[in-house]
């Protein structure tokens, strides 16, 4: 071989070990990045041992608070400062297991009117759709004693309605049924 060969034969070798160490190189660095996003992921919305809930109504410090997960109803109203003067904690389900995003609201208590008056239901003949009874709904036109249960049921999972416009969420409340009792309910 003559010295131009060599060159060659040697600037070819070259080459192929910068080809050959590109390659490893960026094999390494897939190999590392699989290897990291297969991992397990953490993040916020994974943890389970904490759970954010609303309270608010007849409470000392109405808020968002951050509780262990597990929690009932009543450590909530305690983590808000517990029931405020005028609460009427009979319509709240103090039992009831928090879910993360639970907004607990505890309504005061609504004193009937004397004589003359309109009484605590909002009118007579009215069905107060936050404190009436499954009999009691159950004689509106169109509800039944399930659909009535169903009302009590979302009726707790909420805290009471707001708005009348709400009992439309409950199943089974469409806007026609909704329609057929509006007048016969007040909060």
């Amino acid at each position: 071989m003559d010295g131009v060969q060599k060159r060659l034969v040697i600037i070819l070798l070259m080459a192929a070990l910068i080809v050959a160490g590109s390659i490893y190189h960026y094999w390494q660095k897939t190999t590392v990045t699989e290897t990291v996003a297969s991992g397990p992921v953490v993040t916020a919305q994974s943890r389970t041992d904490e759970i954010v809930i609303y309270v608010s109504g007849a409470v000392n410090k109405p808020g968002v608070f951050k509780m262990p997960a597990g929690g009932r109803v009543l450590d909530a109203v305690n983590y808000a400062g517990g029931l405020a003067a005028g609460a009427d904690s009979t319509r709240v389900n103090l039992a009831q297991p928090l879910k993360d995003g639970m907004h607990v609201h505890v309504p005061v208590v609504v004193l009937a009117a004397g004589p003359g008056g309109s009484n605590s239901a909002g009118g007579a003949g009215k069905v107060n759709v936050n404190t009436a009874s499954a009999n009691e709904l159950d004689k509106l036109p169109g509800i039944g004693p399930a659909l009535a249960q169903r009302i009590i049921d979302y009726r707790q999972s909420i805290g009471g309605f707001k708005d009348l416009e709400e009992v439309k969420k409950v199943p089974g409340i469409g806007e026609a049924k909704f329609n057929q009792i509006k007048d016969k309910i007040s909060l």
